[in-house]
């Protein structure tokens, strides 16, 4: 299994990244960052259980949002390119690391992820 991480913004504690992954790998994302030691918050089986206590008054379910999807249409083979907006949890959050508005931050993840994801999605075969 292959994930290619970015980190898209971080402070001295938590990071937003951005995951391209090669496979489609039960748990995949959740067992790579776990190994890079950069857990998912929320996490009940692969996250930091200290992190998910902290934040529990904020955080109900795992930070981890497809933001978007790229594949081929079955049909047609043409690529196709799926997105929806993250959360307002994730929302939040990245607002502390970014110090993006939560009604700007749509705009910011769009125009970061497509920069930093550039060069891996360039080589990437879909």
């Amino acid at each position: 299994a292959l994930s290619i991480v970015h980190r898209l913004a971080s402070d001295s504690r938590r990071s937003l990244v951005a995951v391209l992954i090669r496979t489609g790998r039960t748990h995949q994302i959740r067992v790579h960052l776990q190994h890079l030691g950069c857990p998912i918050l929320g996490d009940p089986v692969y996250g930091d259980t200290n992190w998910n206590k902290k934040e529990a008054g904020r955080v109900n379910s795992p930070l981890l949002h497809a933001y978007s999807v790229r594949l081929k249409h079955p049909i047609t083979g043409e690529p196709l390119l799926i997105t929806a907006p993250p959360s307002a949890d994730i929302t939040a959050l990245a607002d502390e690391l970014t110090g993006c508005s939560p009604e700007n931050f749509s705009d910011w993840l769009s125009r970061t992820v497509q920069i930093e994801l550039a060069y891996s999605l360039d080589k990437f075969k879909f």
